[in-house]
């Protein structure tokens, strides 16, 4: 087979690339993988892009041999949660594979956040996995690989996905206001990178929290007090903060201290008290104000 190349279109994992271009080359694809790793590193875009090269048409719009299933998400309590992937689900995608390839060549399942699925539903998958229909290739993505059981890894090639290079996320930023504030919140992760430059809310909040953070380090008690009860007027954004908080100091323990320079010991004493703050506003009906005074006494002491 000709092979189209993968790397015009993904960042980073160049190894897992080569590897896929091989199996392509040399027609010995497997029918399972497992790509697994954090979330935002492209472990789907390089799926659908492999998926497009072994069914034959890389430039259709609509491609009825490619099948993707994601966990639907529904709200609970007012918040909008992924909802598990259930046996029906799977049974679906066995009839939908039984059928024959629509251009002739191969038919591709993605199974993204594959950690989703119940038991029941990876027993069922088992089944497929271990006589699969021909010329068909299952793909599962999950962020979470010990969520998969045993039987279903054990007939799946495995590639974990890593880290993108620093300087290959400076590449994709080399244009942007803002690169280096960018550059640190991507976290060594392409997909972060990308959203960050489309989603200019999400880079804003981040920035404040950089801001915020320094002013609790630095001002004076009653300042920190004042500040505290302006936080604590709504839960939900000050969990997302004090969380973007501990991004911030476990980045400076590693010494990327881009914002500020804190004592590695200080540092994670204060990550400690940080998650332990989360902990009661996320499970306890504490008020949220005495819990950040609290932790300001903390950060002051």
């Amino acid at each position: 087979m000709k092979i189209v190349n993968l790397r015009m279109r993904i960042i980073g994992h160049q190894k897992i690339i080569n590897y896929l271009d091989r199996s392509i080359e040399k027609d010995k694809i497997s029918q399972a993988y497992l790509f697994c790793g954090p979330a935002h590193l492209g472990k789907f875009s390089l799926a659908l892009e492999f998926a497009k090269k072994v069914t034959g048409e890389l430039d259709k719009k609509i491609n009825p041999d490619i099948i993707i299933i994601s966990p639907e998400t529904g709200e609970k309590d007012g918040k909008i949660k992924k909802k598990d992937i259930k046996i029906e689900k799977i049974r679906e995608l066995q009839q939908a594979l039984s059928l024959s390839a629509y251009f002739g060549k191969y038919k591709v399942a993605i199974i993204d956040e594959a950690e989703k699925l119940t038991n029941a539903s990876q027993n069922a998958l088992l089944k497929t996995l271990e006589e699969p229909p021909q010329k068909t290739v299952i793909i599962l993505i999950t962020e979470n690989v010990d969520k998969i059981i045993p039987t279903v890894k054990s007939r799946c090639v495995i590639k974990k996905f890593g880290l993108a290079k620093k300087k290959e996320i400076v590449e994709i930023l080399k244009n942007e206001n803002e690169a280096k504030n960018l550059e640190f919140w991507a976290l060594n992760r392409p997909g972060l990178a990308i959203n960050f430059t489309k989603e200019k809310e999400e880079m804003e909040k981040r920035i404040k929290a950089q801001k915020d953070l320094k002013k609790m380090l630095e001002e004076n008690l009653s300042e920190k007090f004042y500040f505290c009860e302006e936080l604590s007027k709504d839960t939900s954004t000050l969990v997302e903060e004090l969380n973007f908080w501990v991004v911030l100091l476990r980045e400076n323990i590693f010494g990327n201290n881009e914002f500020f320079q804190l004592d590695r010991k200080k540092a994670l004493k204060l990550i400690l008290e940080i998650e332990k703050s989360l902990k009661i506003i996320k499970e306890t009906n504490s008020n949220s104000r005495l819990v950040m005074e609290n932790l300001a006494l903390e950060i002051t002491s």
